[in-house]
């Protein structure tokens, strides 16, 4: 993992960069909330590039972790991509809480999940995201046939 974060890092800090320079186009009051958000993500980064580049693995296992994770990988990326693309397609047909219980147990067994843990996430986190967006907040969300 250890060249996949020296990659991820670079290319956080070149985002972050961009995203400084829209930021700076923002208006004084309007880019406060992006500066804090900006500032989070830096000092993230920064954390992840200490560990990166300044602290070495403890032992030659941590690095002989990276091939943990080889060879369904393409299968899985490719496979929550199409589970996406059907999750956005049906969030107007079916309703957005509804297809969110779905797609969450889907994806979370496909990803070798236990069974129960996906169907407590894939009902709680509906009802959490109804709570709060529709009972406290009143943001109206795509409403399918069934929900």
């Amino acid at each position: 993992m250890r060249k996949y974060d020296k990659f991820l890092t670079i290319g956080l800090f070149i985002l972050e960069a961009f995203y400084f320079l829209l930021i700076k186009q923002l208006p004084p009051k309007a880019a406060r909330y992006p500066y804090f958000v900006l500032s989070l993500m830096v000092f993230l980064t920064l954390l992840l590039a200490i560990n990166t580049f300044l602290i070495k693995p403890k032992n030659a296992e941590e690095d002989k972790g990276e091939d943990q994770f080889k060879g369904n990988l393409y299968g899985q990326f490719f496979l929550i991509m199409a589970l996406s693309a059907v999750y956005v397609i049906l969030i107007d047909i079916i309703g957005f809480f509804v297809t969110t219980a779905i797609y969450l147990f889907v994806t979370m067994v496909t990803l070798k999940s236990s069974i129960k843990w996906s169907i407590v996430v894939s009902i709680l986190f509906p009802v959490f995201l109804y709570l709060i967006f529709v009972s406290f907040l009143k943001v109206p969300v795509p409403r399918g046939f069934l929900l």
